[in-house]
């Protein structure tokens, strides 16, 4: 087994790779987003755009509008009802102060965008938490309806109202 030793102290190197593994998982979503700058937009992105435009033009949508997810009530249920071409999730608590500042702000987003926003507290949907991977909170993740099929085009942990607006424009479709 090989060994680096630092000082008296000796770690192998699958020890080493557990912990470099831990740190990129970690930073993945920092990693992803500073390299997308330097990437041009993707097809479906392009997509998006376009149908959106088309709405836009053609004002057939329905009003933005605001959902906290109770008890019982079922996400797929959701996005099988909504008629908008966009549904955003806020994944947050009752305990966590950035949630609670953002809460406003993002409820009022459906005065400016078609949108559906599901506002799901994670301590009540433990099992929604887990199946969407939310390590930090609050998370938001944005969804599209590009051919018959919701599709998330984007993931912001934390509640960083710049970065949250820019994707409300680029996958919402503004009033």
């Amino acid at each position: 087994m090989a060994l680096i030793c630092i000082g008296s102290v000796c770690f192998s190197l699958f020890q080493i790779g557990i912990l470099v593994l831990f740190i990129i998982n970690y930073f993945s979503s920092h990693i992803k987003k500073l390299f997308s700058r330097y990437f041009p937009s993707n097809k479906i992105d392009n997509e998006i755009e376009s149908i959106l435009q088309l709405k836009k033009e053609n004002k057939k949508y329905e009003e933005g509008r605001y959902i906290e997810l109770q008890k019982n009530e079922c996400l797929k249920e959701i996005f099988s009802l909504t008629k908008n071409l966009s549904v955003v999730l806020k994944f947050g608590s009752t305990w966590c102060k950035p949630c609670i500042n953002i809460k406003e702000y993002f409820k009022n987003q459906k005065n400016s965008f078609d949108v559906t926003l599901v506002d799901i507290d994670v301590d009540i949907h433990k099992k929604l938490k887990e199946s969407h991977i939310i390590n930090a909170l609050p998370t938001f993740e944005f969804y599209f309806l590009l051919n018959n099929e919701w599709i998330k085009t984007y993931r912001i942990e934390g509640g960083n109202q710049k970065e949250i607006e820019k994707a409300f424009k680029k996958y919402c479709l503004s009033k």
